[in-house]
């Protein structure tokens, strides 16, 4: 039995609130279809790292290294640009931290959103209805159809919005910090691979595992 602590730097506590549900549903869909031996996956990570400077974070990391396996960095990409200097950055954290205490690259893990983390929740419109209760189409409330037409929409975030406040009405207030919890308790993992940028995180976190000796390689 592997207990398999984690770790995570996200951009900021509405993105933790969603990714701390959302992780642990993806090791565990991964660990169970693709096993190889039993994994206890805590529900929380054991350790929140904060933004920081390249060699501060590696630092910190260091010093916690025995309470983790593996280490997750968050960042919104916003772009193709974007995108590769959070590549980069990551890469850096994780080489500091090879070059401090050894730690191996592939066990950090980079989650990259197309633009925004509302672009994730609206690539499953079905989870999305469900937090609802709506049972009508997509489309008439505004939302993406489509995981690659929410990785396309230029700012998710107002999207997600607007069909929170179509249904509730803007008389009760938009909380993302329930909101998003809430519908990635009910994402279906399938509809999130739709999203490209999900299915590179995926193949990350899968390589991780392999790496640790959780799943079979491929």
């Amino acid at each position: 039995m592997i207990y398999l602590a984690w770790a995570a730097m996200y951009e900021g506590d509405t993105d933790a609130a969603y990714f701390d549900v959302l992780i642990p549903r993806v090791m565990e869909e991964l660990v169970r279809t693709e096993g190889r031996t039993n994994v206890d996956i805590p529900p929380n990570p054991e350790v929140r790292l904060r933004r920081d400077s390249v060699e501060a974070v590696a630092e910190l990391a260091c010093k916690a290294r025995d309470a983790f396996y593996l280490l997750f960095i968050h960042g919104d990409s916003g772009g193709r640009s974007v995108s590769a200097s959070l590549d980069n950055r990551t890469q850096a954290v994780c080489a500091a931290m090879q070059a401090r205490c050894d730690w191996p690259p592939a066990r950090c893990v980079t989650i990259a959103p197309d633009h925004e983390t509302e672009a994730w929740l609206l690539a499953d419109p079905d989870a999305v209805r469900g937090f609802l209760g709506y049972t009508g189409r997509a489309a008439d409330i505004g939302l993406p159809v489509t995981a690659k037409e929410a990785e396309n929409l230029t700012d998710p975030k107002a999207t997600l919005a607007h069909a929170v406040q179509t249904m509730r009405g803007k008389r009760r207030p938009y909380d993302p910090k329930q909101i998003f919890p809430a519908i990635a308790q009910r994402h279906t993992i399938a509809n999130l691979r739709r999203a490209p940028s999900f299915a590179i995180f995926e193949n990350r976190l899968r390589a991780a595992l392999v790496d640790l000796g959780c799943l079979q390689p491929t």
